[in-house]
């Protein structure tokens, strides 16, 4: 059970670095990456986490062209003997060569294949500790941080190559406890409380920043976070104010103003449009319980790949074989501008909450 980090000095409670300090079995550590192609509008999203409770790991690949969503998500039970900076879950691998500066990410299938590195000299945006819940039971607790960059590499669909270079890129790192982790509680017992949420993580020129957004249907009160980064200056973001548009009969927005509110009484404004044909299916990398025995993320499934493909032409359906799918949540890459310079960014915006009007 000792492992090299318990050689240092830098234990958090009185267990080997193995043990997690919790025994729930919903806790989870998951790297998430997305790159986009400002171009083309090809894009992916990809994750993979570890479920140490569960002993297990798994992750996804999607990769966005148009109006078709291609899927892969994966699963093991079995413990790689990879070390500290590596993991993987059968075909796919995530590697950490400079922590928070390179990281490699590789998917080995026969419908889909990839070799991506993520780089970046800008710092990551740790985000306030979040916890939610539902009346005394924790639905959320969980840490995360954030950092913006570029891809390089290769994605193969089928036989056809697309080179990945220079293309905008974000990910995160999350860990502690959240809901559909495990597949061993009922559906109702990991609903959420209604709401309204506003992510962002953007490049303009010189700037770059985090933020996000989250607003409660039960009145509860509102989650801000984040930070703008310019020239080596921080402002950490006090409130935001929106303007959202949807498409007719969906929640996908197809045009965002949004006002960021600074602590130094600065406001940026950020307009925002979809940058992608369709926005991401986010059942398709496994969240909403979106593997194929509805299990969700973390669940003992033994040695899983699965593939399927969706057809996003209608932007208020997902189907897959013709059939309508559940989407579950659907997140865009956009461009954008912050006070008029021209950028790109990864910014869902989900509405749950019943609060807007359309």
């Amino acid at each position: 059970m000792l492992s090299d980090l318990d050689e240092t000095l830098f234990h958090q409670f009185p267990q080997p670095f193995a043990v997690v300090a919790t025994s729930d079995h919903r806790f989870f550590d998951r790297y998430w990456f997305c790159g986009a192609d400002p171009r083309s509008g090809l894009a992916f999203f990809a994750g993979f986490g570890r479920y140490p409770n569960m002993a297990t790991r798994d992750g996804f690949l999607c990769v966005l062209d148009g109006h078709t969503q291609h899927n892969v998500r994966v699963a093991t039970q079995r413990e790689a003997a990879t070390g500290f900076l590596a993991g993987s879950a059968g075909p796919l691998t995530v590697e950490v060569h400079a922590p928070y500066r390179r990281i490699a990410l590789s998917l080995d299938t026969p419908r889909l294949r990839a070799r991506l590195e993520f780089r970046t000299d800008r710092p990551p945006h740790l985000e306030r500790h979040h916890v939610e819940l539902g009346d005394a039971r924790i639905l959320q607790d969980q840490q995360r941080y954030v950092q913006v960059g570029s891809w390089d590499g290769w994605i193969e669909l089928g036989a056809g190559r697309h080179r990945v270079e220079d293309w905008w890129g974000d990910r995160d790192h999350a860990w502690g406890v959240r809901v559909d982790v495990g597949g061993l509680e009922p559906p109702e017992m990991s609903r959420r409380t209604r709401s309204f949420t506003v992510w962002c993580s953007f490049t303009a020129g010189a700037r770059h920043g985090m933020f996000q957004l989250r607003e409660y249907a039960d009145g509860r009160p509102r989650y801000v976070d984040g930070a703008l980064y310019h020239d080596g200056a921080v402002a950490r973001v006090r409130d935001i104010e929106y303007d959202v548009s949807f498409a007719p009969g969906t929640r996908v927005y197809r045009r965002a103003r949004l006002w960021v509110h600074l602590e130094s009484g600065d406001t940026a404004e950020i307009i925002a449009e979809p940058l992608t044909a369709r926005a991401w299916a986010g059942r398709g990398g496994g969240y909403s319980r979106g593997f194929d025995d509805g299990r969700g993320f973390g669940a003992r499934r033994g040695e899983v790949v699965e593939y399927d493909c969706y057809d996003l032409t209608d932007p208020a359906e997902v189907r897959s074989g013709g059939a309508v799918v559940p989407a579950g949540h659907r997140e865009q890459l956009a461009r954008l501008t912050v006070d008029g310079e021209p950028g790109i960014g990864h910014l869902p915006i989900m509405d749950r909450s019943g609060l807007l009007p359309g």
